[in-house]
This record gives C-alpha cells, sequence and structure tokens, in this order.
C-alpha cells in the first residue's frame, strides 16, 4: 500500500489535477457572456482593475462588507493557508534555513520555520473548524449546504490536523531531509526513498485525494474568482463575445459599446 500511494498514486494525482483544471477552465473560457454585467464601481482603466482584484483577493473586501461573521472565519484562515504552503515549499527546499537569508543562524531559522508552521498550521485547522461551525450552526448555511460541503471541510480539517500532529509531537514528525528526497526522486520519475512514517504517508494520502476532488468541486473558486472578476470588473469597450444578434467585430472596429446602425447587426 505505502508503495502505491508513494510511488503511483502521485502521478495519477497529477494527471488528473492538470486535466480537471484545464476542462474546468476551458468550460468557462468557452461560455458565452451574452450581457455586459461590468458592477459598480465601473472601472475606467486596467489599473483600476488591478486595484479591484487586489482588494477582493488579499482582503476579501466584499466579504468583510456583507458578511463579517464569514470574514472573521474565511480570511484568517486563507491567509494561513497561503503561509502554510509557502512554508511547505521553502521549508522542504531549503531544509528549514530559508531564514539564514535574511541574517538567522541555521539553528534560529530551523526553529523559526517549525514555529511558523505550527502557528498557521493552528489558525488554519481554527478557520476551517469555525466555518464547518457555520455551517452546522446557522440554519441558513444549513439549508444551502449539501453532503459535498461538509466532506470538502472534513477532508482539509483531516489534512491539517494529522500535519499539525507531526508538528506538535515531533517523536511522531518527519524531518526535512527525506521528504526532499523522496519529492526529488519523485519529480525525476525515479520515485524511490519512501519515507518510513505512517503519519506522513496518511498526510500524503489525503492530500491527493484533496488535488483529485479538487477540479470538479467548489474548491476551483481558487481559480473562479479571477473569472468572475474579470467579467464584473474590467473596462468595457466592445459588447461581450456572444451577444445575440450583435456584430462584435462591427463595434470593435468602431471603438463603440453596441453597433448603431442596421447594417452593423447580424
Amino acid at each position: 500500500m505505502a508503495y502505491f500511494i508513494a510511488q503511483i498514486l502521485p502521478y495519477i494525482t497529477v494527471t488528473v489535477f492538470i486535466l480537471g483544471v484545464l476542462y474546468r477552465l476551458w468550460r468557462w473560457a468557452a461560455s458565452r457572456i451574452v450581457h455586459n454585467i461590468t458592477l459598480s464601481p465601473f472601472p475606467q482603466s486596467n489599473a483600476e482593475v488591478a486595484a479591484i482584484y487586489a482588494r477582493e483577493i488579499i482582503l476579501f473586501r466584499n466579504i468583510f462588507k456583507f458578511d463579517l461573521p464569514l470574514w472573521i472565519g474565511a480570511w484568517p484562515m486563507h491567509v494561513a493557508l497561503f503561509f502554510v504552503l509557502g512554508g511547505h515549499a521553502m521549508g522542504i527546499y531549503f531544509l528549514g534555513r530559508q531564514f539564514v537569508y535574511i541574517g538567522m543562524s541555521e539553528a534560529l531559522s530551523e526553529h523559526m520555520s517549525e514555529l511558523l508552521g505550527t502557528f498557521f498550521g493552528l489558525i488554519l485547522l481554527a478557520g476551517l473548524l469555525y466555518l464547518l461551525y457555520r455551517r452546522a450552526a446557522i440554519d441558513k448555511m444549513r439549508r444551502i449546504s449539501n453532503t459535498s460541503d461538509y466532506l470538502h471541510l472534513f477532508l482539509l480539517i483531516a489534512i491539517v490536523s494529522v500535519g499539525n500532529f507531526m508538528r506538535l509531537f515531533p517523536a511522531y514528525g518527519i524531518e526535512y531531509e527525506p521528504v526532499k528526497e523522496y519529492l526529488t526522486t519523485l519529480l525525476m520519475f525515479r520515485p524511490a526513498a519512501i519515507p518510513d512514517n505512517p503519519l506522513f504517508l496518511t498526510h500524503l494520502l489525503l492530500v491527493q485525494v484533496l488535488l483529485m476532488v479538487f477540479p470538479f468541486s467548489k474548491l476551483m473558486h481558487l481559480f473562479g474568482m479571477f473569472g468572475m472578476r474579470w467579467i464584473e470588473n474590467r473596462v468595457y469597450k466592445e459588447p461581450a463575445p456572444g451577444l445575440p444578434n450583435v456584430d462584435v467585430a462591427a463595434a470593435r472596429a468602431r471603438g463603440t459599446g453596441l453597433p448603431a446602425g442596421a447594417s452593423d447587426v447580424a
């Protein structure tokens, strides 16, 4: 089983994840945008569009404005997730010594890496538990939730819980070196050196399940939010592609929104 989880399943997982995400993005890109639906405030330049993107993606401004209780759990959870993923990448690549490049000693860098990983891991777990509580305890949330919403949260909570357990109890954890060696051989298509740690393999299996489910779930909002923001906040200088009975090419040539004359209408 360990051989399958660590040396075969990763390639299946990456294939399903990439093809699934590309398929969903293609479906979205191929869909007609029937109406120009730019929302207020109406951006007049790409710089303004970028500013709106930054506010929404970094600060979750709309959630803060319209659902503060949700923002209290969602924003810290996503910030913690960002640092946890970044910490995994940096910690494994630099073996926990990434802070040496800003003047810390190797020992202090490794300690700081462990400390920050534990801190953000606990924040992430707290945020996920809070979101689960909202779905279970608030009546309007229960009405709009389905089984998959709970399963995704349980899967995320399981992944984070196993990771936190390994950090909080080092005897059950794993060092950076064997993980880096394992991932390096995996990327070189010569999978070997499976870490001898049941909790690590459990963590790895759960992550792979999440990645395979990801493209076919609401977790695709990671990519969907960019498309949604583009549809709602881009600068419109032409009719939306697919608008019925409109010659988009003629409108684009005129530099106007809708064709003015009957000759421009298909």
